[in-house]
């Protein structure tokens, strides 16, 4: 009897089977129903594929996942229309100047894997200033903030502030596969204090840091140099150093010598990577990372522009310049059969935010003295143009320097006067293609649309 129930259940079991298959085909395109499928293979999907997971093995995510900023923070998803513009600032200002500095295989190994984006910053609570990014597992960057991107010029503090965050988590990525160096801590030992927002900026400034942030522990502080290095750039840094206390810039110059060192132990040239990094801002318009911005602040006290040194032998300088230049030596050389002076140089020294002297040193063919021929001048700077103009004024003096300068008035007026007035310049970093270690200690002036008319030479603070 047992036998026989048996089998009617697996007959009855059967017929159920076959009257529940059907023989139509299902043909439907999820994508058309949920655009937020994670399936769905959209334009954005193929662009980030290509550009990022093809290429370096890291997945993008941006469709909003609780997972990936835990059951404390608060955050909104991302708006899709920012997510190509803010990815494709990701790879020419971050990702773009590390692969070209050092080298394919370290982007490939230590890039992070993940880049979680959310629309706002993560917020705890309605006190919380909110956090930016953040790093785990030297895997993962989460930015947050994608919904306030704006296409240049206004959105330029977006991008400068995606390179802060970006340059200060990959930071805390390498940190957390080598190891910060064991005498980092004990630079600014005994001024780390938290909470860090306790710590007015100018005073984590005279203390030696870069920020209130980097005040309040070792690692922070570590992540925030290098960040700030590369962002601002090294006149920025240089300044920052030197209106700091005494013992603040020393530690400041410690900690960038630190970071470089790191670095190279790494196999990458930081300086590289740094001018890299400039470049991107200075395509932004950065102020910081721009030459006319600094002359404009007068951060730098002058320029010398020396003709026989093997720098524009190897770099160039127009016969535009190179020709008035070389008649004022001539006519210095002429002056003095006995003496036979030799020009030195030429230098313009920036003495205020609008007055400057063309200062012409000059020496004995036997050595001994060198005598200063100083030229008045006022010059204009236009720092968001880059426009620069020279113009003469009575000279400021009769006697010494200026004394000196009246012996040749003739040879000046029509060789260099002649040139530096009635012009107008474009400043900028010259030569463009000075190695990493002078960029930016070097700047110049090229005719407003006449590029190959130029001159430059290096500056002092």
């Amino acid at each position: 009897m047992k036998n026989i129930f048996k089998i009617n259940i697996l007959i009855l079991l059967i017929c159920v089977s076959f009257s529940c298959r059907k023989t139509e085909t299902l043909n439907v395109d999820y994508s058309s129903f949920n655009a937020d499928d994670p399936r769905t293979n959209t334009a954005l999907d193929q662009w980030l594929k290509s550009n990022f997971l093809d290429e370096y093995n890291i997945d993008v995510i941006y469709r909003y996942n609780r997972y990936y900023h835990g059951n404390t923070a608060n955050v909104v998803p991302s708006k899709i229309e920012n997510i190509q513009p803010t990815m494709q600032i990701v790879l020419d200002g971050f990702i773009g100047p590390y692969r070209k500095v050092a080298g394919s295989t370290f982007s490939k190994t230590y890039m992070p894997k993940e880049w979680v984006l959310f629309g706002s910053y993560s917020y705890a609570n309605t006190s919380d200033p909110g956090v930016a990014g953040t790093a785990s597992g030297g895997r993962r960057i989460t930015l947050y903030g994608v919904n306030e991107y704006q296409p240049l010029p206004a959105g330029q503090f977006f991008a400068w502030d995606r390179q802060r965050i970006m340059h200060h988590e990959f930071g805390h990525i390498l940190n957390q596969i080598i190891p910060i160096p064991t005498d980092w801590e004990s630079i600014s030992k005994g001024f780390y204090k938290q909470p860090y927002t306790d710590t007015p900026t100018e005073t984590a400034h005279q203390n030696g840091f870069v920020t209130s942030y980097a005040s309040g522990q070792p690692t922070e502080d570590y992540a925030e140099t290098i960040s700030w290095l590369l962002i601002n750039g090294q006149v920025w840094y240089d300044n920052w150093a030197n209106t700091a206390s005494a013992d603040g810039k020393n530690r400041l110059i410690q900690k960038e010598l630190n970071v470089i060192n790191y670095f190279n132990n790494l196999g990458v040239n930081f300086k590289e990577l740094q001018r890299e990094v400039q470049l991107y801002m200075k395509g932004i318009n950065l102020n910081e990372s721009r030459f006319p911005y600094w002359l404009g602040r007068k951060q730098f006290s002058s320029l010398t522009i020396n003709l026989e040194s093997d720098l524009y032998a190897n770099y160039g300088i127009s016969d535009d310049f190179k020709t008035p230049y070389n008649q004022m030596k001539a006519a210095i050389l002429a002056y003095s059969s006995s003496a036979k002076y030799h020009m030195d140089n030429m230098q313009i020294l920036f003495d205020s935010q609008t007055g400057a002297t063309v200062r012409i040193p000059f020496t004995a063919a036997a050595g001994g003295t060198q005598f200063n021929a100083d030229y008045t001048f006022t010059y204009t700077v236009n720092a968001a143009t880059g426009e620069v103009t020279f113009t003469k004024v009575a000279q400021a003096g009769t006697t010494g320097t200026y004394a000196n300068a009246a012996l040749f008035t003739t040879a000046f007026t029509n060789s260099l006067q002649a040139y530096l007035t009635g012009k107008t310049f474009i400043a900028d970093w010259m030569p463009t293609g000075i190695n990493a270690a002078n960029y930016m200690k070097y700047g110049g002036f090229s005719v407003k649309n006449a590029a190959t008319n130029y001159f430059y030479g290096s500056l002092a603070y």
